[in-house]
């Protein structure tokens, strides 16, 4: 090489690729995105199945009123600004009738002002007829009688033609009458 300074070549520093950069920056930003996407997902979850409450001020906590009467469960709905209505009465056979026995919706939903609770009363336990036990023995007739659904209150002693001692001559009220399940009976047993 003649008279000249060499050209040494320098290594120049290595520059950051922009589309590298960007790249990272952008899945950052997506992933930052997700979890809030989740985040904001689960909340609702929660809030509307887990845990839920009104979400406008407009709506109202339906109260439970199973087991009140008609009028009670009336005015507590009527409180929160939503309607009763009864839907009909069935017998059932432990409530009172009269006493609420269903409610649509259940207790605890959320319902808009002026909504509608229907309400199904109790009429009171089922009527049966009563049995024909005539001509059977005390203890039989006490089993036909539960199996029916009625119980025996008293037994009388009664005096009876072309009825052997010891044998059920009839009932009081008398076979085939209707009374409601639970109620007793009188049997009248010939002497």
């Amino acid at each position: 090489m003649s008279g000249g300074k060499a050209a040494v070549a320098k290594a120049a520093p290595a520059q950051p690729r922009r589309g590298t950069s960007r790249r990272s920056l952008v899945r950052w930003l997506l992933l930052v995105l997700g979890v809030a996407a989740m985040t904001g997902a689960g909340y609702l979850v929660a809030a509307l199945y887990l845990f839920p409450a009104p979400l406008l001020p407009n709506e109202r906590e339906v109260p439970r009123v199973i087991g009140l009467d008609e009028r009670a469960a009336t005015a507590d709905i009527g409180r929160l600004g939503l309607e009763a209505a009864v839907a009909g009465r069935e017998p059932h056979p432990t409530a009172d009738p009269g006493e609420v026995i269903w409610q649509d919706p259940v207790a605890g939903v959320a319902i808009p002002r002026g909504s509608r609770v229907t309400l199904v009363l109790s009429d009171g336990p089922p009527w049966v007829a009563i049995p024909d036990v005539h001509g059977f023995d005390e203890a039989l007739a006490r089993r036909l009688l539960a199996a029916a659904g009625l119980g025996v209150d008293a037994v009388d002693s009664v005096l009876v033609k072309d009825v052997p001692a010891g044998v059920v001559a009839g009932t009081l009220p008398a076979a085939g009458e209707s009374l409601r399940v639970g109620r007793p009976v009188t049997l009248q047993l010939a002497r």
